[in-house]
């Protein structure tokens, strides 16, 4: 991953919520943790903006799981968790824009590491198809401004990685950053994916590679 084409990233990312009246921060629900942007919520409380968390994917983890995930963010931020696919949670995502939205009409931005699920998401938010979707990351090229409602504007943005990750192919690639199929050795990250599903859950690896 270029470092260059990350800071020009993190320049349009910051344009985008300079003119945002809400920021909709999506991350994984498979690994909420580490698909959280640190860096990009400090950029938003820096710049006085309101900020939600939205755990996208949500079809791919237990209800249990995803409850307590939602209550301890819930400790930082309001936090919604959705399947933009299935549709689980999108009438909530609605409500709690306009809940926490400090005026309407309101300008959202969409922002998170690559390939989390935003587009996805604003597709929702529309209805229809708007911003092309692919499990590729890094498929939105350019910022996307969808008048999603009457009283609605969304605005996609590229994904965004903070710069001491930039240089970490494994970890992006972990966290979904980062095409696998681009990579020269796939190597590192299976073993660091590996050592990390060890050191959380053995019993789980075991009994599925035994």
């Amino acid at each position: 991953m270029s470092r260059v084409s990350q800071e020009e990233a993190w320049r349009r990312v910051r344009s985008v919520l300079e003119m945002s009246d809400l920021v909709l921060e999506v991350i994984d629900a498979r690994d909420p943790v580490e698909t959280r942007n640190r860096r990009l919520e400090d950029l938003v409380n820096r710049l006085g903006k309101s900020l939600m968390i939205v755990i996208n994917k949500a079809d791919l983890v237990p209800m249990e799981v995803l409850k307590e995930w939602r209550r301890f963010l819930e400790r930082d931020y309001p936090t919604v968790f959705i399947s933009a696919r299935d549709r689980l949670g999108t009438r909530k995502l609605i409500v709690n824009i306009k809940r926490y939205a400090p005026r309407l009409p309101v300008r959202v931005s969409v922002v998170g590491y690559p390939n989390v699920g935003k587009s996805t998401i604003i597709n929702y938010l529309k209805g229809r198809h708007v911003a092309e979707t692919s499990p590729v990351p890094g498929w939105t090229i350019g910022e996307q401004i969808v008048r999603a409602k009457q009283w609605l504007v969304v605005i996609d943005t590229p994904g965004v990685v903070p710069v001491e990750e930039v240089k970490d192919e494994a970890l992006l690639v972990i966290k979904g950053a980062i095409d696998p199929s681009k990579l020269d050795d796939p190597v590192v990250p299976a073993i660091k994916l590996i050592m990390r599903i060890k050191s959380f859950n053995p019993k789980a690896f075991m009994e599925r590679y035994g």
